[in-house]
């Protein structure tokens, strides 16, 4: 066979690419083609909906937490990314879009692998200097009972070199995965079948749909626990109210089939812009476009309001559709008894229900079943939800008076990792699970085991809570157990927590005779957290311990009539001091009426006369903060659109106030991480700033960080006193026993 010539070599990494792009888009090609046409009367399109249980979902990597770009190289050349889906359940037309680019500065055999749940998918190599590495990679459609798909990026440079012991490091070989990379899939929903499933089904930012602007005391108390359960499992709820007559709706996104704007109704949402909804046919309208519409749910609030509302709006429709096609009149009616009714029909008490809402499965939670529903979704008990309905009288947190708890019951599964140059093992868990009855996380205790490496090059493990270096050690990696004791400050812990156990090799070769390859390291199942008593400070870390199993939730009455405009701050305050969904009692308070305290408290936009007086004072759009003598230590005026937390006493108990700055409030679109200050200025984007005004240049850390005793270079004076000790014990002795042969001489 003869060598390709020099041209061709150069087009034949073209002719790879080109046979690699057709490999990819064909499918999605011959899926176009296969879809049905487009319906042609009101009739065909009802019945399409009412046989279609196909549910989209769309995930960028920001959205899975990916705040800037994965960045691959030496000698972190491979990353795996978790990607969510329902677990157990089938999916179709799953598809990644990797956003990508890279440099090579080292040369050398640059090589990119993709797999998904270790099977590679995607080999291609890269010779330019620079260029695009985007690929689209198809996910089959199998079951997860993980709830996830494992796709793995593999960034590789072979360098030739003349000896073995050459430096094969390639540090300007990078690979830039963008966070805009997105997942794409669909899922039967008629095969969710039960809440535990749905709950787990949930997307990165789940809606939740209450009645109406204006809403009950019962149904907001509901809304409020539901969404911080919903952080606490590291979701960001989006709150949307059910639309009423003269409300503006955001239509911009929505397409409205052409063989259903014959109807007045729909032809007046297909203008695609906001709109005033000027009758209720239009609302029916609304919910009668489905997923595809604006009235998407992943749980309903629901309430005795909301269920006439829908069979009033409905009714309209019909009357509509009736008039404009005799023959969508029965596919209409068949489609509403499937999709709708089901839901709408009111609930038990502390009833919990699946249900097929505007198309997609959705839980549905009676209005006095709020904090029921968070304590059923909680780790420990999600499973046991194996039904579609149920009515939950007690869903609580085991207690007990041990001074540990393991990190399985906590959440975390023990597993093993394959180790080259670095790897992370990672677990959660909310305060609540570990802070009650004065006590709190002490010392976390990490069993591990590792493999040895030819090269004998013992790897090192480091523990990390909230990203804080708590403990780090040396194994002997013999393959045998074991133990790093982590003490935890108090000033580390939040309300939502993240362990992190480091695993970090160095890449030896034995003497350049072995390429390195990875080691198994486990993280054992007698990992554990010794709970200690604890003291709780007047900061925002002692707030967070004080709500794990007790708190109120204060607000103002108008909050209620303003359900989507105050809910998502009332969540985002609630979820960053650390307030239990399930044990907090919620105080709407009536406006220039004092509320009652009892018991550690979270007051939002409500005066509490009792409280202590403090260096920090709010005035309209006026931040003061007091200093020494008369002098202030800030004094701003004209802000807006923040606000500020901060803790205080009042009525003999430690809670905080949370005021707004200005005219307007802050969205606060970012999760807020408290540690040890006591004032906090939050914004849009989550913590502004934070301060203890009480210790600011932080001695109180410092002390908590003072070495002990046994820390302290005086260790070597234990011994040298035992051993003084003993020499005159001993001279003591022969002294005593000298006397005692005098006298009997005499």
């Amino acid at each position: 066979m003869k060598p390709l010539l020099p041209s061709a070599q150069l087009l034949a990494p073209l002719f790879g690419r080109i046979l690699l792009a057709a490999a990819v888009l064909l499918p999605a090609a011959s899926t176009v083609q296969a879809q049905p046409a487009a319906a042609t009367s009101a009739g065909e399109v009802f019945r399409r909906m009412g046989t279609d249980n196909w549910v989209p979902r769309s995930v960028s990597f920001a959205e899975l937490g990916f705040t800037g770009p994965v960045v691959l190289g030496y000698p972190d050349s491979l990353r795996e990314i978790y990607l969510p889906v329902p677990p157990g359940i089938p999916t179709a037309n799953g598809s990644v879009q990797l956003d990508a680019n890279y440099v090579r500065a080292d040369g050398g055999r640059t090589t990119m692998i993709v797999s998904v749940d270790g099977y590679p998918v995607s080999a291609r190599p890269f010779i330019a200097e620079k260029g695009d590495a985007s690929i689209a990679i198809a996910i089959d459609g199998a079951p997860r009972p993980s709830g996830f798909v494992r796709l793995n990026a593999d960034w590789r440079t072979a360098v030739g070199r003349e000896n073995t012991c050459a430096d094969a490091r390639t540090p300007g070989n990078i690979l830039r995965i963008e966070p805009t990379s997105r997942f794409t899939y669909r899922y039967d929903g008629s095969a969710i079948r039960d809440l535990s499933t749905a709950w787990a089904a949930m997307p990165s930012n789940p809606t939740i749909l209450v009645a109406s602007n204006k809403l009950s005391n019962e149904a907001y108390d509901s809304a409020w626990r539901v969404g911080v359960a919903l952080e606490r499992a590291g979701k960001h709820p989006i709150i949307r109210a059910f639309p009423a007559v003269g409300d503006m709706v955001d239509l911009r996104n929505l397409n409205v089939p052409a063989a259903l704007r014959g109807i007045p109704a729909f032809a007046g949402l297909a203008d695609g812009s906001n709109r005033k909804i000027k009758d209720s046919a239009e609302l029916g309208a609304l919910m009668a476009l489905g997923a595809y519409g604006p009235l998407q749910a992943d749980i309903v609030i629901a309430d005795k309001s909301i269920g006439d509302s829908i069979g009033a709006n409905l009714d309209a429709l019909r009357g509509q559709v009736q008039a404009a096609s005799a023959d969508a009149a029965t596919p209409f009616t068949e489609w509403r008894a499937r999709f709708v009714d089901p839901w709408g029909k009111p609930l038990a008490s502390k009833e919990v229900r699946l249900a097929n809402v505007f198309g997609r499965p959705t839980i549905v939670v009676a209005p006095d079943a709020g904090a029921k529903a968070a304590g059923l979704f909680t780790s420990i008990w999600q499973q046991a939800a194996a039904s579609p309905s149920v009515i939950v009288t007690t869903a609580e947190e085991p207690k007990s008076d041990a001074s540990a708890v393991t990190l399985k019951y906590l959440g975390a599964k023990p597993s093993t990792l394959e180790v080259l140059a670095h790897a992370d093992w990672n677990a959660t868990f909310d305060i609540g699970s570990v802070a009650a009855d004065g006590r709190g996380p002490g010392t976390l205790v990490i069993d591990v085991a590792a493999a040895p490496s030819a090269a004998h090059t013992p790897p090192v493990v480091s523990v990390f809570l909230n990203e804080v270096l708590l403990g780090a050690k040396e194994l002997e990696a013999k393959g045998k157990r074991e133990r790093i004791l982590a003490p935890i400050p108090m000033y580390a812990l939040a309300a939502r927590n993240v362990i992190r156990v480091s695993f970090t090799r160095q890449l030896a070769s034995d003497r350049c005779r072995e390429t390195p390859e990875p080691y198994p390291v486990s993280v054992l199942a007698s990992s554990h957290m010794l709970l200690e008593k604890i003291e709780p400070r007047g900061d925002f870390a002692g707030l967070i311990a004080r709500f794990a199993s007790r708190g109120s939730l204060i607000v103002p009455a108008a909050f209620v009539n303003d359900a989507q405009g105050t809910l998502p701050r009332v969540v985002r305050l609630a979820t960053a001091t650390g307030l239990s969904p399930v044990y907090a009692k919620f105080v709407p308070v009536a406006d220039g009426a004092a509320p009652k305290i009892d018991g550690p408290f979270l007051a939002i936009d409500v005066p509490v006369k009792e409280a202590a007086k403090s260096d920090v004072k709010v005035d309209g759009s006026r931040l003061y903060l007091a200093g020494e003598g008369d002098k202030p230590l800030l004094d701003v005026t004209g802000l807006n659109r923040l606000g500020l937390l901060e803790v205080t006493k009042a009525g003999g108990e430690t809670g905080a106030v949370y005021r707004t700055l200005g005219q307007e409030s802050p969205s606060m679109d970012k999760a807020i991480q408290l540690s040890d200050g006591n004032v906090a200025l939050l914004g849009d984007t989550g913590l502004r700033s934070e301060v203890n005004t009480f210790d600011p240049s932080g001695q109180g850390r410092l002390r908590e960080a003072q070495p002990s005793f046994y820390e302290r270079t005086y260790w070597w004076l234990i011994p040298a006193v035992i051993v003084a000790l003993f020499i005159a014990l001993l001279v003591f002795a022969s002294r005593v026993r000298r006397s005692k042969n005098e006298n009997a001489g005499l």
